[in-house]
């Protein structure tokens, strides 16, 4: 079974934030963060990676330090509730998908900036921390969240028919898939999986289509595709 650490890492912190700036994005994150870091996102638009480092890394230094004693409470207490959850997630998600989880090791960086990316390739996730009261439910689920986009890129992307998809189509499809959280890991103790509003219409079609029929995954990604594919979505 895949080990999960957790760490804080200053370069992968402002590396997330410098492509929040300048690449495309789902959610809303921006609205959400305090005022100063609103005014960081707007100063590192259109910037290289050099420009960025020499900007960020001050800010983030002293961000850090302000909040080092919090940061490494945060992530021992993620790295040992996430190996608690990790048996009945892992499971659930490979009764899902019916792949397996091809990891060794899963590493979570502990980010600054309200938005968790993934790598894949590389078996990482951005998690930020939230409010004591509910940020083991969150943490779990967006562990899941992001798991899932992994098990779909290794697994699917490059394979008809989600291989005939353009990107856009791709990333709608694997962020509309995530409905299924809230019905298949009801054993796992995790937040409610919601969804961006561009994705709405295509979530509702696709738990309409899972939860009135008896199909699997394979199943439910086809009619994904195609469903887009006939729409123009």
């Amino acid at each position: 079974m895949p080990e999960i650490i957790s760490k804080y890492d200053i370069d992968k912190d402002w590396k997330n934030r410098w492509r929040a700036a300048n690449s495309f994005t789902n959610g809303n994150w921006v609205k959400s963060m305090p005022i100063e870091d609103q005014e960081m996102v707007e100063k590192l638009k259109g910037l290289n990676e050099e420009e960025t480092k020499k900007i960020i890394t001050p800010y983030l230094e002293e961000k850090y330090q302000l909040n080092k004693e919090k940061m490494d409470e945060v992530v021992v207490k993620m790295t040992e509730y996430l190996n608690e959850q990790k048996a009945e997630l892992f499971e659930a998600m490979e009764k899902l998908t019916r792949h397996s989880i091809d990891y060794e090791l899963f590493t979570i960086y502990l980010t600054t900036l309200n938005r968790c990316p993934y790598s894949w390739q590389n078996g990482e996730i951005w998690m930020v921390d939230t409010k004591t009261e509910y940020r083991k439910r969150n943490w779990t689920g967006i562990f899941a969240h992001e798991l899932l986009h992994m098990q779909t890129h290794k697994y699917y992307e490059n394979v008809e028919p989600m291989s005939k998809l353009t990107p856009k189509q791709f990333n709608d499809l694997k962020e509309s898939l995530t409905f299924l959280l809230n019905h298949e890991f009801k054993g796992v103790d995790m937040r409610l999986d919601t969804w961006y509003p561009q994705h709405k219409e295509l979530r509702k079609a696709l738990e309409e289509y899972r939860l009135n029929s008896d199909k699997n995954f394979d199943d439910l990604i086809a009619f994904g595709c195609d469903y887009m594919l006939k729409n123009n979505l």
